[in-house]
């Protein structure tokens, strides 16, 4: 048994889409929540500078002892997760390959991504569903704005024009169902639902990530079996005013969070 915490990160609010399916899933387990708000969006960003993000948020999780980290960003996960593997010895789990494994299990013949453009580009929710045996037709979507326009909570219009621009070619396509491709999207999932229209079944990755992250610990033995329920805490690298009020809203709690500071040049996140 091991109550230490379990880390997972994300560029804005979008990870507490996953934080909550841990809370559920996993109710004993203490949390620690990484906001890199200062960097949101990671969408537009180059791999080079993804990966020098991401590397400084996984030393500064190894630094509060967590014992396994979740990529809870889609677009990390894509770009960055085979050289943070490589490079940390912590157990890294991303937002991919376990939706991947149920998408070929329910034998779907037309599929759709929402994602963000770095996810698009990278090409890996196709590469990696063909190297699973995926054999259906698949149209990933780019939505630029969407996480975004999420983050920010306060445009319900803009929302929905940029979802009826990103819904439109899934319809054409006529998709069985739409992987959520971002963690920020699970948080509009009944405004996506609306553009899609009532026949698309929507996938959010965060059940079956957790679900795979439980069989990790199980298997290392490092479930909590705490009767006590976990604590969680956020540590937010932008404005905390910002964050403590979105994700109040989007939690219906209030989190705990602290504010880290970013070094640019080192490339270090700190207390």
């Amino acid at each position: 048994m091991s109550c230490q915490p379990i880390g997972l990160f994300d560029s804005g609010v979008g990870g507490l889409s996953v934080l909550c399916e841990l809370k559920r899933q996993l109710p004993s387990e203490n949390l620690i929540y990484f906001a890199d708000t200062i960097h949101m969006p990671y969408g537009p960003r180059t791999p080079e500078n993804l990966k020098r993000i991401v590397f400084g948020i996984l030393r500064f999780l190894e630094e509060q002892k967590v014992k396994l980290v979740i990529m809870a960003c889609n677009t990390s996960s894509a770009v960055v997760l085979p050289s943070a593997k490589e490079a940390f010895a912590l157990p890294i789990i991303g937002m991919i390959e376990p939706v991947i494994e149920q998408v070929v299990r329910l034998q779907i013949e037309r599929l759709g991504v929402m994602a963000t453009e770095a996810t698009v580009r990278s090409g890996t929710y196709e590469r990696e569903l063909r190297r699973a045996g995926f054999s259906g037709y698949v149209h990933c979507q780019p939505c630029p704005e969407l996480a975004s326009l999420i983050e920010d909570g306060e445009d319900e219009h803009r929302l929905a024009t940029a979802l009826q621009c990103y819904s439109s070619p899934l319809r054409k396509a006529q998709v069985e169902q739409v992987v959520l491709g971002c963690t920020h999207y699970p948080f509009a999932k009944e405004e996506i639902q609306a553009a899609l229209g009532p026949d698309v079944l929507l996938l959010d990755p965060a059940i079956h990530v957790v679900a795979a992250a439980k069989r990790l610990l199980e298997q290392k033995q490092l479930l909590c079996q705490a009767d006590a329920p976990g604590s969680s805490v956020a540590y937010v690298s932008g404005d905390l005013a910002s964050f403590e009020r979105r994700a109040k809203q989007l939690l219906g709690y209030t989190i705990d969070a602290q504010p880290v500071r970013y070094q640019e040049n080192s490339g270090a996140y700190n207390l």
